[in-house]
């Protein structure tokens, strides 16, 4: 396949005379809300818990791994922890506990089209993904695990600035400077049961909200 520059690209897309810079991921001009929620059931006590799990990622600060240069990625994390008896779950669910925590998570770094990242865990770095996308390849993304390809490019707008949108053939989404519509550290998922999803994204303090995620009302980013 004839690979066309992303800048080209854009312009197709956004059929509009001035095109905008990319979108770069590694930036602290980003921000990465995300939602979701777990159920356990206590059969011994009757309880039904319910811990909804909000996540904010965001870059601070830079660090140097086998001399080379990252951005420091962060998430701070708000838990909320609910019982109610689930043989009688009317009414509103007892608030248990809420927790704030902070944690770093990865190194990241970015040249060009190309974002690398190491997690928190490793020394080494591996490619998160390659952001020159076109239609028709396979999404050259870590989590891809099925080799899902490309089969539609659109655009979508925050504030004066666009982001192509690439839906893939497993009828979800990979953004520009985003990352997936599952949020920045998934495989895709059908049972949203297992943990956090993309809700919204944030780009020099204009907000998006991400409605092939999960928890993700248009245009609302709770501040956390």
């Amino acid at each position: 396949l004839h690979r066309v520059d992303r800048r080209q690209r854009q312009m197709c897309i956004r059929d509009r005379n001035t095109i905008n810079e990319p979108i770069l991921m590694v930036s602290e001009s980003n921000k990465w809300y995300i939602n979701g929620s777990v159920e356990n059931l206590d059969n011994a006590n009757d309880i039904l818990e319910t811990r909804r799990r909000k996540l904010l990622y965001y870059f601070e600060g830079d660090t140097l791994i086998n001399d080379m240069q990252y951005k420091k990625m962060y998430y701070k994390q708000f838990d909320s922890i609910f019982n109610q008896s689930y043989s009688s779950p009317v009414g509103l669910p007892e608030f248990q506990s809420t927790f704030y925590d902070v944690k770093y998570i990865a190194a990241m770094r970015q040249n060009s089209d190309l974002v690398y990242y190491v997690h928190d865990d490793q020394n080494t770095e591996e490619l998160y993904a390659d952001f020159n996308i076109n239609l028709g390849e396979v999404l050259n993304y870590k989590w891809n695990y099925d080799n899902d390809i490309v089969t539609e490019i659109d655009s979508i707008q925050i504030g004066s600035n666009y982001i192509t949108k690439y839906k893939l053939s497993n009828d979800h989404y990979f953004y520009e400077g985003i990352g997936a519509s599952f949020g920045l550290f998934n495989a895709w998922q059908i049972n949203a049961n297992v943990g956090g999803f993309l809700s919204c994204f944030e780009l020099n303090n204009e907000k998006i909200g991400i409605d092939e995620g999960f928890y993700s009302p248009i245009n609302y980013c709770p501040e956390f």
